[in-house]
Parts: structure tokens; sequence; C-alpha cells
């Protein structure tokens, strides 16, 4: 799994794809492996901004005058708030790791740690709406990135999925080699 941001950028290179019809059959899978394990992580990641999101707008969206929620009754409420508004309904991807090793993860979140992390949140009944507006912004700018790297890893799933089934389709690849 890409556990750095190197990594990270290695499979989103525009020449990671360069020459997949010259590949072998097992670099071609072993491609598509790592780009569905960091799809995998990154689905988490997005996962954890979306959290901290919502948590942020639940304090942001106190009726006007009223006292900020106590962190004890946010984490009361907090199966309700992380339901959220509702997420758009797509037909999604099942990734092959759906929670990774959080060791492994570190490096990927230290981005969203610097702009909330878990120990801070108790902190956000102190701030005024201009603050938790800005809170807001950061992480949805953090979740846009994420999002548009997981698009980068499908499109990259796809095309080697597609290289695969050609190969097999065409005859260039027998379906015996999936058997040993």
């Amino acid at each position: 799994m890409p556990s750095t941001p190197d990594e990270l950028s290695r499979l989103l290179a525009p020449t990671y794809l360069d020459d997949v019809e010259g590949l072998s059959l097992d670099d071609i899978r072993r491609m598509r492996t790592e780009c569905q394990e960091a799809e995998g992580a990154l689905s988490y990641l997005r996962r954890l901004i979306q959290g901290r999101m919502d948590i942020v707008h639940a304090y942001m969206e106190r009726p006007e005058g009223s006292d900020a929620p106590d962190l004890s009754s946010v984490v009361d409420n907090l199966a309700g708030i992380m339901a959220g508004p509702g997420r758009p309904a797509g037909p999604g991807r099942n990734p092959i790791f759906h929670s990774p090793d959080t060791d492994d993860m570190e490096a990927m979140t230290t981005e969203l740690d610097a702009i909330l992390g878990a120990g801070d949140i108790g902190r956000l009944a102190t701030m005024d709406s201009e603050q938790l507006n800005d809170l807001a912004g950061r992480l949805r700018q953090l979740e846009n990135r994420v999002s548009g790297e997981r698009r980068g890893l499908h499109e990259r799933i796809d095309t080697l999925q597609a290289e695969l089934v050609e190969r097999h389709k065409s005859g260039r690849a027998s379906v015996d080699g999936l058997l040993s």
C-alpha cells in the first residue's frame, strides 16, 4: 500500500501506464493490485476527512445564538452526526482493503491531522463561525484533492483491467494462466 506521498505520486504519474501493452500479465496484475490497494487507502482517508467535516458541520449548524455543543453531547450524537445529510448515490467500488492498517496510514493522515487532528476536536466548541468555516473549507479542499487522486487511480485500474480482458479475448493470454 502506498503509505507515502511519493509512492502515490508514482502511481498517479502520467507515465505510469506507458507501454502497458508490452508488459507481462504478472506486471499488469501487480500494477492493478498496487493501484487497488492505494485506492483503498485513499478511500479510507476520505472517510476520515468526511467524518471530521461532519463533526465540524455539527458545530457550524447550531441554531443562531445557541451555545456550542459540548464535547460529550457531540460524542453522544456521533452516530447521527456521522450519518450526515447523506452522500450522493453512485455505483461505488469495492476496495480490496476496507480499513488499511492505520500504522501504514500515518504519512497519509499527516495533512488531515495538521488541519484537524483527532485530539483537536475538543477545541471546536471554542471556535467562532469564521474559524469553523475556514476549517470546513480546508477539509473540503483536502477531500476534493483526495477524491481526484482516487479518480486517477480508478482510471488506472480500469485501463489495467481492460488490458487483461483484451489479452484474454484476443488469445494473447490463456485461462490456464489464471489457474497456475
